[in-house]
This record gives structure tokens, sequence and C-alpha cells, in this order.
């Protein structure tokens, strides 16, 4: 049985669940969820169905504390919302490689994990 992605070992019983979450986060890094999240939440922007969303930036520069020059940041601000397909490709390549960039020292630690 699975509960909030959590696998019980007995169906229905919840101190087997907290056990669960006791050995999961018995080793529990911060750092290391950090870096998992602004990952995924930049994997998850970058997909092709989806669009540029400053939000995610935000939330990735206030996870990791790494500061982005205000001329990309101004230029970030400027394509939210804004679909993926809807740029050119080669201005939707070169702000891929701004985001990739800034966010290259992070990134290459998920790697590593």
């Amino acid at each position: 049985m699975q509960v909030f992605g959590l696998e019980l070992r007995k169906a229905n019983n919840i101190q087997n669940l907290y056990k669960d979450v006791d050995v999961i986060l018995k080793d529990f890094d911060v750092n290391k969820m950090r870096i998992g999240a602004v990952a995924h939440s930049l994997q998850k922007m970058l997909q092709s169905e989806r669009y540029f969303d400053i939000c995610v930036i935000d939330k990735c520069i206030k996870l990791t504390q790494i500061p982005v020059s205000k001329e990309r940041y101004d230029i970030y601000s400027s394509q939210h919302c804004i679909n993926w397909n809807e740029m050119s490709s080669e201005f939707r390549q070169v702000l891929i490689a701004m985001v990739l960039d800034d966010f290259r020292s992070v990134l290459l630690l998920e790697n590593k994990i």
C-alpha cells in the first residue's frame, strides 16, 4: 500500500508509516534537498511543453542564494509565462543557456549526489 509515496509494511497501520518516515528522515540533509529542489524545479520549467516562469527562478535564487545579475534577471522577468515554443529557437537556446549558467554550481552538485 502506498500513502503519500511511502510504502507501508502493514496496510492501514499509521505507526508503521511514521516508523518509515523516521527511517527516511534519519539521514536528512537540507543542503541535498535544496540542490534537488532547484534541479527538479528547473528541469520541470525547461520542458518543451511548458513556459518560462520567473517564479521558479525567484524560488531557486531564494533557496540557493545564488546572485543573478540585474541584466539577466530583467531578461528573465520579461519572459514570464511565455511558452518555449513561442520563442525563436536561437532566443530560447540562449535563455536556457543563461539559466543553466546561473545555476551551474548547484546543478553540478546535483550530479554528484
